[in-house]
């Protein structure tokens, strides 16, 4: 049975392949490119959300979200509806730095998973799109490849970015929409999916 189970596993990762696109070249390319990069805020910015938490251990709800960035420096914070810190990180050259964390989020690698994923709905990834093209289900695409097997995929409506999706080694890890009319890379709702958890984040103000 355990052969059996590795085999699958094998054959399951061997299978695991990134959503084709047809290519797009030239000025339409370049134009997607920019498109695409109105998913994320300008650098440096900070920004509030209210966020409904639904997470494994059972803890779910309410929390305040307050979060900067800058060229060199990502850094999160997570309140309770009483101003109460329950989590407080940073990321730089040193890789993640945790301020602070109080259970349930001091459990191990939470800080390095969560610090990834806001750094992947709100930082725009660096250098030009390895890929640039339309899916099988019409939508636009700009695609980045990361260091670590990680491909990064900006999916474009017509009114404009609509999700981020990030795989691993071809299979879909993280999955951020993007609701509403954006304005300056500023969404009023963000919901993220990782498959550990689900935030529901609203816009309350930046700048």
């Amino acid at each position: 049975m355990r052969a059996l189970l590795v085999l699958l596993i094998s054959l399951g990762s061997a299978c695991a392949h990134l959503p084709r696109l047809a290519p797009l070249t030239g000025d339409e390319a370049k134009a997607t490119t920019t498109r695409c990069r109105q998913a994320f805020p300008a650098l440096p910015w900070q920004a509030t959300h209210t966020i409904f938490a639904t997470l494994p251990f059972g803890q779910n709800g309410a929390l305040v979200g307050v979060t900067a960035a800058t060229a060199d420096r990502l850094h999160a914070v997570l309140l309770s509806p009483e101003g109460i810190t329950l989590f407080d990180a940073s990321t730089g050259a040193a890789g993640v730095t945790i301020h602070r964390a109080v259970p349930p989020f001091d459990r191990p690698a939470f800080a390095g998973g969560l610090m990834s994923d806001v750094a992947h709905a709100y930082l725009a990834p660096t250098g030009e799109p390895a890929a640039i093209g339309v899916g099988s289900k019409g939508e636009t695409v700009c695609r980045w490849s990361e260091q670590a097997n990680d491909t990064i995929d900006v999916v474009l409506r017509a009114d404009g970015p609509r999700a981020i999706r990030t795989f691993h080694e071809g299979h879909l890890t993280r999955e951020i929409d993007l609701l509403g009319a954006a304005k300056d890379g500023y969404f009023p709702a963000v919901h993220l999916h990782t498959g550990r958890y689900d935030l529901d984040m609203r816009l309350v103000d930046h700048e």
